[in-house]
């Protein structure tokens, strides 16, 4: 099961799924039965009826957390009691997790015999935001695969997806008072070279303030996709970007620029801001407004981030403002901004969210801050009273590739960024008070797609990643493992493939790892070996080391492949592994082939005379 529940107890004996399903549950639980009820007739192929008497029950149990559930399987059937019907939902999802993976397929044309183990299970989440964030506007990602992705996460009882529907490459949702919004652009080409991250002949390229045509959602899609996250208790953030990353924006409106001109500059840091007129701020309200009427979830993400101040202290009228209203510089305009912005959402019920930068003017009153940068501002943040989202780069930006082995898609941002860093990451902050913990909210995942123009490349950034960050985001602490995590993981694949998601494949375990228990403090200098399997052909093999977590890299000297002692392959150079790896790909070449029943051992000459808080692995592939 993914995500490791808190309390699992299990009993001899098991359900036999019947030939035709009856699921009993009162009305107000007609969408969870009627969710499963789906799951059971597309995927395994049992017809399931609504019956009083059938033999899975579900029902709300006061006494239960908010979002938590009890599952209890007997030889007589199920029952799944939640705390809320979002609790409900997830005991659902671990019901299917006891059944055969193709219970997530859509194509089963006869039924398929099941037997779900007797089992009692008590379950509830560790952080109530457990998100994912799709960027739409660098390169425009279809609705059915928007709907494809929340019904993914579902499965990992992930609960919040932040839409990045506005850059400055394109502008995505349909505003009906400003249509040219969604004008700007759409002649200009989808995605241009070296935006493919799986195309190794061209270097990566970003091109940032490029527009990117391709297309738009318009309002009824976005209602079919809210009410469709809806049934999968999954809370949508739209994200309007302001006052920077919006040359989108202004080219379509540049009356509410700062300049009064169409931007010029073609940068990801464009210099071209919103004003700060009253004009300007209405048509934020306008837009802010029409947005809400979509999407009626409790935050509205208003961005925040990136936003050069050049010309705000070139204007005139700028300056003029800023003596008005009595604020310091640009930094506090900024605040004061965002406070206008807020206050405005909250007028209708909502809260505001923004990214790390809204904290640099002072941040707005019971606003949400998503740091990204630094985790030691996330902390003072959650000190100081505001909710946090924990957004950092590393290791959250899925955008970035996945492993140090050369062959991998490593026309991305940086990295690597592991499955085990992000299974390793801590959402507890040590250096929260006690009584503040509370304001850690939970983490997200950035999934952003200047160098993923198509949905396939968004699918294999994100999984099996975005599995690890469901677990912990939803596991407690004392119950995370992540060598348990790749034995489950190796079967909750199978349910990705019954999706028929493009994610990333499981590699075999590698044959070396290191952590701090395995470097001593008393020698600089490291041994670390491990077992390959056998047979190999001749050939050329890549031994890459990979740092994970901890405060140190590791510096290598020497790889080399023994067999039966004798060491047949050897590649000596000075290559370092950390938070900047270079050189850690190590060509061995084996002349001849190592017939099956043989000794292979991977061997690694290291030190640790930086540290040794450090933890990572060493795979061992054929070129």
């Amino acid at each position: 099961m993914i995500p490791q529940p808190r309390s699992v107890q299990r009993a001899d004996g098991s359900f036999k799924l019947p030939a035709n399903v009856g699921i009993s549950a009162p009305e107000d639980l007609k969408n969870e039965a009627t969710y499963l009820g789906t799951r059971l007739k597309s995927g395994l192929g049992h017809p399931v009826s609504l019956d009083k008497n059938g033999p899975i029950k579900l029902a709300i149990t006061s006494g239960l957390p908010t979002e938590g559930y009890r599952l209890k399987v007997t030889p007589q059937g199920a029952l799944i009691e939640g705390g809320d019907s979002a609790g409900v939902f997830y005991g659902v999802q671990t019901l299917l997790q006891l059944l055969p993976p193709q219970v997530y397929g859509s194509d089963a044309d006869k039924a398929v015999a099941a037997d779900v183990p007797c089992v009692s299970i008590e379950d509830a989440p560790a952080f109530p935001w457990r998100g994912l964030h799709l960027d739409s506007a660098r390169h425009f990602m279809p609705k059915e695969f928007v709907l494809k992705c929340l019904d993914v996460m579902a499965t990992q009882k992930m609960n919040r997806f932040h839409w990045h529907i506005v850059d400055s490459e394109g502008w995505r949702l349909e505003i009906k008072k400003y249509p040219k919004l969604t004008q700007v652009g759409q002649d200009q080409p989808a995605s241009y070279p070296g935006e493919d991250p799986t195309d190794h002949s061209v270097k990566a390229k970003f091109h940032y303030g490029s527009f990117h045509g391709g297309g738009f959602y318009t309002q009824e899609d976005v209602k079919q996709i809210v009410a469709h996250a809806a049934k999968l208790h999954i809370t949508i953030m739209p994200e309007i970007e302001f006052p920077a990353h919006a040359m989108t924006m202004l080219t379509a409106y540049p009356e509410f620029s700062t300049t009064g001109k169409v931007p010029v500059v073609k940068s990801n840091h464009s210099p071209d801001l919103i004003n700060v007129d009253e004009k300007s701020l209405n048509f934020l309200r306008d837009i802010l407004d029409e947005t809400m009427a979509l999407f009626p979830g409790k935050w509205i993400h208003f961005g925040g981030d990136e936003a050069p101040k050049g010309q705000w202290k070139q204007s005139e009228y700028v300056q003029q403002r800023i003596k008005e209203l009595g604020l310091k510089d640009e930094e506090a305009l900024q605040g004061w901004l965002f406070d206008q912005m807020s206050a405005h959402i909250a007028k209708k019920g909502r809260v505001a969210v923004g990214w790390e930068e809204i904290t640099h003017g002072g941040t707005p009153k019971n606003a949400v801050v998503m740091p990204w940068l630094s985790m030691g501002t996330a902390a003072k943040v959650a000190n100081e009273g505001n909710p946090v989202i924990l957004c950092p780069v590393g290791p959250l930006y899925f955008d970035s590739y996945q492993t140090s082995d050369p062959t991998d898609n490593q026309a991305l941002y940086k990295g690597p960024i592991t499955l085990r860093s992000v299974y390793n990451f801590n959402c507890d902050l040590p250096n929260v008070a006690a009584d503040k913990k509370q304001n850690l909210w939970g983490a997200q995942a950035q999934l952003w797609t200047e160098l993923m123009p198509k949905p396939e490349h968004v699918e294999y950034q994100a999984y099996p990643r975005a599995v690890a960050l469901g677990e912990t985001t939803w596991t407690i602490a004392a119950n995370k493992d992540f060598k348990s995590f790749q034995k489950r993981l190796a079967v909750h694949v199978k349910r990705l493939d019954a999706m028929k998601v493009n994610y990333r494949k499981l590699e075999a375990l590698p044959p070396v790892q290191w952590d701090t228990a395995s470097i001593s403090p008393a020698s600089k200098t490291v041994t670390l070996e491990g077992p390959v399997n056998g047979p190999l052909a001749a050939g050329i093999y890549i031994a890459t080391p990979t740092y994970e977590s901890g405060g140190f890299g590791l510096w290598f000297d020497k790889i080399e492949l023994l067999a039966d002692g004798k060491v047949i392959a050897t590649d000596a150079h000075r290559g370092f592994t950390g938070a900047n790896p270079k050189d850690a790909a190590y060509t061995l070449e084996v002349k001849s082939g190592v017939p099956a029943g043989a000794k292979l051992v991977l061997r690694a000459s290291a030190d640790s005379h930086e540290g040794t808080d450090s933890n990572g692995s060493i795979s061992f592939q054929k070129k």
